[in-house]
């Protein structure tokens, strides 16, 4: 898969992103730790201490702090080291800094940028309110098959496309019922689908989606074995 570095990927739904928690993600191959601290916006950096290369998605969260679980040293929201419990009186240097991905979140999909120097916007998806998580789900194919089975898919009534971007989706689901499907690239044969929906969308419908999504998994991937 070629990776083109200056996209926005969905990497995940916002509502599943706990406080105090942090969460390993992967994109295009790219190791990244996506975390929230006790109170604040979703940050996504490089999946790795400054220290000693330990992945800081193993770490754990004091505060608005990613602390790496290997000896402790705590990383404020900015990346900056800010702690050594090993050297308690020592103020760490301004070089010690956990590198960071631009990171939005928005129509309840967490998002995220390569591009760490300029990124380009993040494309216009439409009106932001009244997104509901749907659910996450993990498959086995290309992009170009899941979009492919997205599209010719039955999510219950008939469906069309409303707008296509390089990572993402929206369809129009019946009447009143619209649903957004970001595409995160894991590698050139795993694709992670955050899907939100708007409109009609109750929590009975919203379960309803999440077992289609299942079967829409199902079926991508038993196409791929018959190959």
């Amino acid at each position: 898969m070629g990776i083109e570095h200056n996209q926005w990927r969905g990497i995940g739904l916002d509502r599943q992103v706990q406080p105090a928690s942090s969460n390993p993600v992967i994109v295009n191959g790219e190791m990244l730790a996506m975390w929230r601290g006790e109170n604040g916006p979703v940050r996504v950096w490089e999946d790795r201490c400054p220290h000693r290369g330990m992945r800081l998605s193993f770490g754990f969260v004091r505060g608005d702090s990613l602390r790496c679980i290997y000896h402790g040293w705590a990383y404020r929201t900015d990346g900056q080291c800010v702690e050594i419990p090993a050297h308690p009186d020592l103020t760490p240097p301004k070089t010690i800094c956990a590198a960071s991905y631009p990171a939005e979140t928005r129509y309840g999909i967490v998002w995220t940028n390569l591009e760490r120097a300029a990124p380009s916007p993040l494309p216009d998806l439409g009106p932001e309110d009244g997104w509901e998580p749907v659910r996450s789900l993990y498959v086995n194919g290309s992009a170009a098959q899941v979009e492919a089975a997205i599209e010719a898919f039955d999510f219950g009534a008939p469906s069309m496309v409303r707008l296509k971007h390089a990572n993402a989706i929206a369809l129009g689901i019946g009447v009143e019922l619209e649903l957004l499907i970001a595409l995160q690239p894991v590698a050139d044969n795993r694709i992670g689908l955050h899907v939100v929906a708007r409109g009609a969308s109750t929590p009975e419908t919203r379960a309803s989606l999440a077992r289609r999504l299942q079967r829409l998994r199902t079926e991508i991937e038993m196409a791929q074995e018959k190959k």
